[in-house]
């Protein structure tokens, strides 16, 4: 197994468990309201609904990765190309956030939003990496 390879493994068990904590405090934040025990849960809780840009970002990433790698396209290279380098990583970068800003987009400093960008930046660009 190439280094790039464990790389990128290490980049999608990170991403899921990212993603994995910010939907474990969103249901925790329902669960609460539930219960008459805390606020109504905002919109910006659900780890699916990422910015436009964070998807942006992992697709420059992506394509500028598989651009320099050399990779034999095909049509399934492509689709793990599309859901492990474009979708995951944007939905890790929006978990960042939300959980940074415990669902309140408004509240996200500039210092979290680059964070985000990062991982939407370096999980798009280490993705390329399951696909050689």
């Amino acid at each position: 197994m190439k280094s790039i390879e464990v790389i990128a493994v290490i980049a999608l068990v990170v991403e899921v468990g990212l993603m994995g904590l910010a939907r474990f405090g969103t249901e925790r934040r329902h669960w609460k309201h539930h219960l008459n025990r805390g606020p109504k849960p905002r919109t910006g809780d659900d780890v699916a609904h990422a910015p436009g840009i964070l998807y942006g970002l992992a697709a420059v990433a992506v394509t500028v990765a598989a651009v320099a790698a050399p990779l034999e396209m095909s049509l399934s290279t492509v689709g793990t190309i599309a859901m492990f380098g474009v979708l995951l990583p944007a939905f890790a970068a929006n978990s960042v956030m939300v959980l940074a800003s415990r669902g309140r987009p408004e509240a996200v400093t500039r210092l979290q939003r680059w964070a985000a960008f990062a991982v939407a930046v370096g999980g798009g660009a280490v993705s390329v990496g399951l696909a050689i």
